[in-house]
């Protein structure tokens, strides 16, 4: 049943690292228990790779309110249910982000499994692949969950954001058809889907999941947007970021110049 205990609050200030290794950055818990993270930094940038797990992640059925926060690197930014409580996720996992800037992040912008949804409403995911692991993408829904984003951007900054690195692309793409065949057995080696390198995966959805998109910006025509019925312009794409930007914490001594300032360089 839905907790009755009123809800935990992460607001401001700066989060560099998990307190300890291999722990996240912060983890919300259910059943039903409502957590709202807002205003805040998590840069993780600088801290060890090899030592960091989720940047935020629910499990157990939380509920979970990410409102003005921005995400520095990590190697897997958001995961909304974990897989270890998949019946309370069904029952109560909702996670709602408005205006959050994710930038540098390998994977999970976001991941939602385990029938959780997931809304996003004015959020900018950036170099998606660039804090790489074992294989990048931005969010993606399945195992019957629902991503539903809208006037979202999903960018790259370069053209191809390995460059000339064969090793990490080789990787990246092994590891999504080793994802594939577990998902969906030898058949998957069937499917366009599963050649689908990391850094075209803006958001997708696999196994029962479903991607809902409206009013979304993608720089690269490469990016793939599932079930995006409104692309919009670089123009009005600039104008959300502005939105964005009079929000979130400001970013200039993270990024060197705010968020319109940034995405008038990284995005062009």
């Amino acid at each position: 049943m839905l907790s009755t205990a009123l809800p935990t609050e992460i607001r401001g200030g700066v989060c560099t690292g998990p307190e300890k290794p291999k722990e996240d950055g912060a983890t919300a818990r259910g059943p039903g228990r409502v957590t709202v993270i807002s205003d805040r930094v998590f840069d993780f940038r600088d801290y060890p790779t090899a030592k960091q797990d989720e940047v935020i992640s629910g499990v157990n059925g939380a509920i979970v309110r990410m409102q003005r926060c921005v995400i520095l690197g990590g190697i897997k930014a958001v995961l909304a249910g974990n897989g270890d409580h998949p019946g309370n996720d069904v029952r109560y996992a909702r996670w709602d982000l408005e205006d959050c800037v994710i930038i540098g992040a390998g994977r999970r912008c976001p991941e939602a499994q385990d029938g959780t949804t997931v809304t996003m409403l004015r959020c900018w995911v950036h170099d998606f692949g660039q804090a790489f692991d074992v294989r990048a993408f931005g969010g993606w829904a399945h195992r019957g969950a629902r991503i539903i984003a809208e006037d979202c951007l999903f960018t790259q900054s370069e053209l191809w954001p390995w460059g000339l690195d064969l090793l990490t692309a080789m990787t990246d793409l092994g590891n999504h058809i080793g994802q594939a065949v577990n998902d969906y057995g030898l058949a998957a080696l069937l499917r366009p889907r599963t050649y689908l390198p990391g850094p075209c995966r803006g958001l997708t959805a696999d196994t029962g999941g479903l991607a809902l998109a409206t009013r979304c910006y993608r720089n690269r025509p490469w990016i793939k947007i599932d079930g995006c019925n409104n692309y919009i312009d670089r123009a009005a794409a600039r104008q959300i970021v502005a939105q964005i930007q009079g929000a979130c914490p400001d970013m200039t001594p993270y990024l060197g110049q705010g968020l319109t300032g940034f995405f008038d360089i990284a995005t062009a």
